[in-house]
């Protein structure tokens, strides 16, 4: 018998298609993570494409909906996924608020502006619902040791990152404001300079931008323009050794080391590689809403980080730093 029932609203790539096909263990998807956990049980679906509706109600013989409101309607459920396209997050967050779901997990981002998030997590404080946003790298036991790695200074002092992004500032580069914020701490009230390198309009765009902090390293973000680009490389520069995530999503650890051929000089010496089990986040998040509604655990990303994340993007906005 299941606990928690749960609906999900929009079923594309991360909410259904990533896994079609896919062999191996994990899950890609929200629908993949909530249906292999046997503590939840997948009651509907909403989405707009039939042709995936038709799929998912022979595959799985579950109802499906295009309309989001009779859906929760005819299934009244304690957990609702919403995996939309990022414009529609707001109005959906609103709707099902009066549906009473004891839990919402969010795609990022919950909005497309400050306003809108802010407005959005007072609501559903006021309701006592509770709001997870999907920053994946929150449910990564390989993100958390990069953490403790980074403020325990086991790389000694952190003097800078760098990260390769694509696919909107919004859209992608947030996921890695938020690994800012959650590594180096207090960032939007110690962020003294942004740099950016091209203009910057209202639109999602992708940009480089340097950020210097008073209490941390240089931060370079580098904006690559191809839409469907997967590649996202980090590099974490510290005094005495390197942490890189590489194309490939692997971990490279470094130390210093002598350098052989310049004497007296000193180098990165490569001591170990390591993969990162993306396929784990989902299934990882899903457990950890699991002890929440259990009242064991809290969430481990909160709706509360989407403000941080969005006290940056505004900083990063602001057209007075912008150098054309």
């Amino acid at each position: 018998m299941s606990n928690y029932k749960v609906s999900i609203i929009g079923c594309g790539d991360i909410g259904f298609r990533f896994d079609r096909g896919r062999d191996g263990d994990g899950a890609l998807t929200h629908f993949k993570a909530f249906n292999d956990d046997k503590r939840f049980e997948i009651v509907s679906v909403c989405e707009i494409s039939k042709t995936i509706r038709k799929e998912i109600e022979q595959e799985f013989k579950l109802p499906t909906y295009e309309d989001l409101e009779t859906m929760l309607s005819d299934h009244p459920v304690d957990v609702i996924v919403v995996a939309t396209n990022d414009d529609s997050h707001s109005g959906i967050l609103n709707k099902i608020i009066k549906f009473r779901p004891k839990l919402v997990f969010c795609e990022k981002p919950l909005a497309l502006n400050t306003e809108d998030v802010e407005s959005i997590i007072e609501l559903y404080k006021k309701n006592k619902i509770h709001l997870q946003v999907n920053y994946t790298r929150r449910f990564l036991d390989e993100f958390i040791e990069i953490e403790n790695i980074v403020k325990e200074k086991k790389i000694g002092e952190l003097e800078s990152i760098t990260f390769y992004y694509s696919r909107g500032l919004t859209h992608n580069a947030s996921h890695y404001l938020d690994l800012v914020n959650w590594y180096i701490g207090g960032t939007e009230k110690n962020l003294i300079k942004v740099s950016t390198k091209v203009g910057i309009s209202e639109e999602d765009d992708t940009v480089s931008f340097d950020m210097i902090f008073a209490n941390g390293p240089e931060v370079r973000f580098i904006g690559l323009n191809p839409s469907k680009l997967s590649f996202a490389e980090v590099d974490f520069i510290g005094s005495k050794g390197r942490v890189k995530i590489n194309y490939k999503n692997e971990i490279e650890k470094f130390s210093v080391t002598e350098n052989k051929l310049f004497k007296g000089y000193s180098a990165y010496q490569l001591d170990s590689v390591t993969g990162i089990g993306f396929e784990k986040a989902l299934p990882n998040a899903v457990n950890n809403i699991f002890e929440v509604l259990e009242g064991k655990e809290k969430l481990r990303s909160p709706s509360e980080n989407s403000i941080k994340v969005f006290e940056l993007i505004n900083r990063i906005k602001e057209k007075e730093l912008c150098l054309n």
